[in-house]
C-alpha cells in the first residue's frame, strides 16, 4: 500500500521561508552612526569617579573558604567510602 504525499510539509516550509528570509536581506542603505555629545562623553568618563563605595566594604571580613572545601570534600569522601563498604561489588 503506497503512502499518499501530503502538501502540508511544503506549506510549512514555504511559511518558514517567508518568516526567515528577511533576516538574510541586507538593509537598503547604510546609516551613519549618531554623533555623541561632549556632555555625554564627560559624564561617561566621570561616572566611575562619582560612584559610591558599597556599605561596609572596608571593614567586612569574608570568612575563609578552605573550611567549606574541607567539609565538602570530606563529606563526599565519606559518602563514597560508605557506599563502597555497604556495596562492595563482586569479588573475583
Amino acid at each position: 500500500m503506497a503512502r499518499g504525499s501530503s502538501a502540508l510539509p511544503l506549506v510549512l516550509l514555504a511559511l518558514a521561508a517567508l518568516f526567515v528570509a528577511p533576516a538574510f536581506v541586507p538593509s537598503p542603505a547604510p546609516r551613519a552612526a549618531p554623533e555623541a555629545s561632549t556632555a555625554a562623553l564627560v559624564a561617561g568618563a566621570a561616572l566611575p569617579l562619582l560612584t559610591a563605595q558599597p556599605a561596609m566594604a572596608e571593614d567586612y571580613m569574608m570568612p575563609p573558604s578552605w573550611p567549606f572545601l574541607v567539609v565538602f570534600a570530606g563529606g563526599a569522601f565519606l559518602l563514597l567510602g560508605a557506599g563502597n563498604f555497604i556495596f562492595p561489588g563482586e569479588k573475583k
